[in-house]
């Protein structure tokens, strides 16, 4: 038994093992103090649930938000027919998600005006280049016209509340439009002999040139 007590004290007594076993013990003594600063810096197990905010006006929210320890940011404004102005539409996070204090809550709300919008150059486009432009602008609503022209299924022009629209003119996002788009069927005003008898064509032209 002596001569085991002996071993162990040999050991513990070199010199590498006693830094070997400083430099563990420091280790754990450093991994206890970050874990235990970590916790108190993010709250851990800490939370609240977000309150319930949409319908109201931002101020409304603002001193709920503010009496939750919470933060707030209207990120965007979006009209919605039918909507109150100034209204909170939605919110991120939902409400009842639990977040820890201190976090900010992004807000979407109602403009309190209608959004205008301008229209592109759309002349001479063919209809569903035109369409998909203007469904991107937020104009779904498009009632089309088939007019006679030389070229079909080109976009003549587009009008708004009977009124012909000009590329950048600015009008309200979402109204309803009307495109007249070339249906064929215009005279080209070329005479069909003439189409038909292209060296009756060539001898006046000589003619006239000569004369």
């Amino acid at each position: 038994m002596e001569k085991k007590k002996s071993i162990l004290f040999k050991i513990l007594s070199n010199v590498y093992v006693k830094n070997l076993l400083l430099m563990a013990l420091v280790l754990v003594v450093l991994i206890t103090i970050i874990l235990v600063a970590l916790s108190y810096y993010t709250k851990h197990n800490e939370t609240i649930a977000v309150p319930t905010i949409k319908g109201l006006q931002v101020d409304e929210a603002a001193s709920i938000l503010r009496a939750s320890d919470l933060k707030y940011e209207i990120i965007d404004s979006v009209f919605l027919a039918g909507g109150v102005p100034g209204a909170i539409i939605d919110q991120v996070p939902k409400e009842m998600a639990n977040v820890k204090r201190g976090r900010t809550v992004f807000l979407i709300v109602q403009a309190k005006s209608v959004q205008m919008v301008a229209i592109p150059e759309l002349r001479d486009y063919s209809q569903r280049q035109a369409e998909a432009q203007l469904n991107s602008l937020g104009f779904n609503n498009i009632i089309i016209d088939h007019v006679p022209s030389a070229y079909v299924g080109l976009v003549m022009s587009l009008s708004y509340k009977g009124q012909q629209l000009t590329a950048g003119q600015k009008i309200p996002k979402g109204s309803t439009l009307r495109m007249a788009v070339g249906g064929g069927g215009e005279d080209t005003g070329v005479d069909s002999l003439e189409q038909e008898n292209p060296a009756t064509n060539n001898n006046t032209i000589e003619k006239s040139f000569f004369k």
